[in-house]
């Protein structure tokens, strides 16, 4: 193995021209024109949000040595603060900077720091190549390196998930490690080498840790097949130690955050989203998947290797003995790409995406310089395999953009034509190696902006200026928080009277705002977690893991729009939930969809071009009740009664049920409707519509009916079930509708059009569909309508990997009744052809004077309470035993040594209290965190005392 002095200096000088080069035709314009690499969904909505609240945690740190606090109530309806965070800041070193500059300056950290990280990439992937190969020529280890860090992977992350670029420097690192611990030639340095790489692998992520372990193993597996070492005992006996030692180190973050995933909304008892092989369009995209960044790849296969990687795949493949640990890394990573079942194992045992992919591109481009340092061995036999491979992938092209001639997919097709005869005439001509190289940096470009050339173009691009990004930030600050006593100004400069009718912190006064990128449709939450950074505390949050106790809740009430990421989104816009959970305000955008029916306009006045609406019927952050709901009832009612039962009193086996606790429960009614407007009036309606051309509007009819007045109505759907139109179908519907449409135009202007042509349509129409053949994963959607009000009830399908959530059953808000002497038509409307079939009934809850009385009572049973620092104290006196109802997240982080702590309302703290006088004295401490620090502080000692032997004794 080549080990020259001087192979660094001449690699990194040859490597720092390109990466100058491509990173500045990449990111360059970015700069020039002030465009950041926010994305307008889970950039905006989660990393810039986290990054903001980190900076001022950071800096709170070092000026005063405080931790930031274990519990924080700014994430939403309340949250453990490291094991949400412990996924984006706390474990990525990469942000640990952004202390050291100013609130101004952030944005410019934020985007410099994505381009350092891909450049470090770069570095990690020579570290890894000067250590398994012998490649001198510094020309080709640059080529490899464009080819390990600019493929779809990095295209898609770089923009949308910035520290998902780390695993692009650390897995390098951490195989080289541990090939490093497998050579008993190695210095005694190897052992601290490798104790550093593990313990920073499990630091940065617990989620990638988890796939990088994966992929660790499987190297293992093979390295230490290959080399023949499983019967000796010395040899496990080197590795276990260090390993452990390595695991104990990063304890104090890993093991919180560990716990918090098994404890979030995110675990999915669908494995594989219950598939075992992908649709049939997954495997005939899957060739072109290797060559170019494919748009809106399935399950995460952002594949877009650069036409190097294949080629150099199919050298070492051909002359497997010559490089067996490499080959067999590379078939077992194709096999693993045929099955979802392998892509869910990678993915923690839940969804089937293949981000593990990023490890896939290590042993690609580890072929590039094998391949280039060995262009006089190729033979014929490995051009017709080529060749071969690259009118199979150019096929797959064609398939992947519907035989589409003007795909911007051409630039790949010269790419691939064009290496190839350079890559013929190097064997006989060395200097052709430079040329290689430019197109390699072509081939990089290509990659990252294939899927981006929109971006500097304001009116189509994903991406938010900085200076709007910045505005966002400071906006938030602009928000009132009541309990502060502020005097709020608006957006017109007068001022809000902010005065609180409640105890002093019986309520923490919690929000909604509406998207503050109002104006922008289409995107996941955007902008949701913004608000956390200001004192309005905005009861949305969007993060990777949210707390699973009260999403448990708000999946029985069957809330519209929740997910297992946003488990609060907008509370279906639901009056009775939403004043249970203390939002007390709700700022509505310009055209946006209106608050529920117990939020008023308190000004004409705007904050951040937002009317503030509020609500006198919002419930205390505590308070006390005698009136008990049993699990057993609880569980066996509709969901609008559990809303009702949970607004009424406490659901809880604490105490025995109250013979009174169903007083607000049994206003909850079933209201009969009709399937047609002279149909007879039932409790339930059976539904059943097939898509046909020229339908009409169909759905369901609600009667006249007076005591409507006053009610909140919910159409709550059962037994969904949903076959799709086949691929014929859907062209036969199509071409259905193309001749009626004709036929109007010819009817409309008494002229013949001769350029009908039916087949040539429906021809036309297969052809742009054809990459829909195969098993249906899509999802769908059902839309109802009342009067003004629209609600949709999305069934996510199986490709989606993170939202599925197979239902069939749906509540949907109709909000406020209307026209009540009048009979309502509520029309169906489905955005997938295919049937549906599904039973319909509709239940109100009242939401006028019967609400005001059941909140007012909460109220006037408030308990003030004294919320500091992770601990929450009070005193209340009850004359016989009660509950103690909050509406603070259930966390067994929640300990108290003289209250009786219990989970009410289905996944929140409650009290059991006792005749007399109490003590509240809750304190907080985050699950995992104090055995973690043990771990952490067992792992250094071990540490110490194995360098000391290792280098001393």
């Amino acid at each position: 193995m080549f080990k020259g002095k001087n192979w660094w200096s001449r690699n990194l000088l040859v490597y720092l021209a390109v990466f100058l080069v491509v990173l500045g035709l990449l990111f360059g314009p970015y700069f020039l024109t002030g465009t950041s690499f926010v994305w307008q969904a889970d950039s905006i909505s989660q990393h810039v949000p986290a990054l903001v609240h980190w900076q001022n945690d950071l800096k709170h740190l070092l000026a005063t040595g405080q931790w930031p606090a274990q519990w924080n109530f700014q994430l939403g309806i309340g949250a453990d603060y490291y094991q949400t965070f412990a996924y984006y800041t706390l474990g990525d070193i990469f942000t640990y900077g952004v202390a050291f500059v100013s609130q101004a300056h952030l944005m410019a950290y934020y985007n410099i720091m994505i381009v350092v990280r891909i450049f470090l990439a770069g570095i990690a992937f020579l570290v890894a190549l000067h250590h398994f190969t012998d490649s001198r020529n510094p020309w080709i280890n640059v080529t490899g390196a464009l080819a390990y860090v600019f493929t779809g992977y990095m295209a898609l992350s770089a923009f949308s998930h910035p520290y998902f670029v780390n695993p692009l420097i650390i897995f390098p690192l951490l195989i080289v490690a541990i090939d490093n611990l497998l050579n008993p030639e190695k210095p005694k340095s190897k052992y601290l080498y490798f104790i550093i790489m593990v313990a920073w692998t499990l630091w940065n992520n617990y989620y990638f840790a988890f796939i990088m372990a994966l992929g660790a193993l499987i190297f293992f597996v093979v390295k230490t097949t290959v080399d023949k070492q499983w019967l000796k005992l010395t040899y496990w006996l080197k590795i276990i130690l260090p390993t452990i030692i390595a695991l104990l180190i990063p304890m104090a973050l890993f093991l919180p955050g560990l716990m918090g995933l098994f404890t979030s909304a995110r675990t999915n008892p669908v494995f594989a989203n219950g598939l075992f092989l992908y649709p049939l369009s997954y495997y005939l995209e899957l060739p072109a998947t290797f060559i170019t960044n494919v748009p809106g790849s399935s399950f995460w296969l952002t594949g877009g290797f650069s036409v190097l990687c294949s080629m150099g795949a199919i050298y070492t493949l051909r002359r497997f003995k010559t490089y067996p640990v490499l080959n067999s890394v590379l078939v077992i990573s194709m096999i693993m790409l045929l099955s979802p079942v392998f892509a869910a194992v990678m993915n923690g045992a839940s969804s089937p995406s293949n981000r593990w992919t990023f490890m896939f591109t290590l042993p690609m481009a580890l072929t590039v310089p094998i391949l280039l340092n060995n262009l006089k061995q190729m033979t014929n036999r490995d051009f017709y395999w080529i060749i071969g491979f690259f009118g199979v992938a150019f096929l797959s092209l064609f398939y992947t953009f519907n035989f589409n001639f003007g795909s911007k997919y051409a630039t790949v097709l010269f790419i691939g034509f064009a290496m190839l005869v350079l890559v013929y005439v190097t064997r006989r001509h060395p200097a052709g190696l430079y040329a290689i190289v430019l197109l390699a940096m072509f081939n990089a470009l290509t990659v990252m902006q294939q899927n981006r050339t929109i971006d500097l173009d304001p009116t189509q691009s994903n991406l938010l200026p900085t200076k709007k990004v910045e505005k966002l930030i400071g906006n938030q600050s602009k928000y009132f928080d009541e309990n502060k006593g502020e005097t709020v100004r608006t957006d017109d400069g007068s001022t809000l009277d902010t005065a609180d009718s409640l105890q002093k912190n019986a309520s923490l006064n919690r929000s909604y705002i509406q998207s503050p990128l109002g104006n922008i449709s289409g995107m996941i939450s955007p902008a949701a977690n913004l608000a956390m950074n200001g004192s309005a505390h905005s009861i949305e949050t969007y993060w990777s893991y949210e707390n699973g106790a009260p999403a448990k809740l708000f999946n029985n009430i069957q809330l519209l729009g929740n997910s297992n990421n946003d488990i609060t989104g907008n509370f279906d816009r639901r009056a009775v939930i939403s004043n249970v959970m203390g939002i007390k305000y709700w700022f509505v955008n310009n055209g946006g969809a209106n608050p529920p029916a117990t939020y008023k306009p308190i000004s004409d006045k705007k904050i951040n071009n937002q009317t503030v609406t509020k609500s006198d019927d919002v419930y205390p952050l505590a308070y006390t009740t005698d009136q008990v709901v049993s699990t057993k009832t609880f569980n066996q009612a509709s969901p609008t009664k559990k809303e009702a039962y949970v607004a009424q009193g406490a659901v809880t086996n604490a105490l025995p049920e109250s013979t009174t606790a169903n007083q607000f429960a049994n206003q909850v009614k079933s209201v009969k409707i009709k399937k047609s407007a002279d149909g007879k009036a039932t409790q339930t309606v059976h539904y059943r519509f097939t898509s046909r051309n020229g339908a009409e509007p169909t759905g369901i009819y609600l009667p006249a009916n007076a005591d409507l007045a006053g009610n909140e109505v919910h159409l709550e759907v059962k037994n969904l079930k949903f076959k799709p139109f086949s691929l014929y179908q859907k062209a036969t519907y199509a071409t259905n509708a193309y001749k009626g449409k004709t036929r109007q135009a010819a009817e409309a202007d008494g002229k013949t059009d001769y350029t009908t042509n039916t087949k040539a349509f429906k021809f036309n129409w297969l052809r742009n569909h054809a990459n829909s053949i195969g098993k249906f994963v899509d999802g769908y959607r059902v839309t109802a309508k009342y009067g003004r009000t629209e609600r949709i009830f999305g069934q996510r399908g199986q490709n989606n990997l993170s939202y599925y959530s197979p239902a069939k059953d749906a509540t949907l808000n109709m909000g406020p009744a209307k026209g009540t002497s009048q009979q309502q038509f509520i029309p169906f409307s489905f955005d997938t052809l295919g049937t549906y079939s599904f039973d319909v009934n509709v239940k109100t809850i009242p939401v006028d004077q019967r609400f005001d009385a059941v909140a007012h009572q909460a109220q006037a049973n408030a308990v003030p309470l004294d919320i500091k620092r992770d601990a929450i104290t009070g005193t209340v006196n009850v004359k016989k035993p009660q509950i103690l109802v909050t509406s603070i997240p259930y966390s067994t982080g929640w300990q108290s040594d003289h209250n009786d702590i219990i989970n009410v309302n289905d996944g929140f703290v409650g009290i059991k209290l006792k005749t007399g006088t109490n003590h509240l004295n809750l304190k907080y401490q985050t699950p995992g965190l104090h055995l973690g620090l043990i771990l952490s502080v067992v792992g250094i000692v071990l540490l110490l005392i194995f360098s000391i032997v290792l280098f001393f004794i």
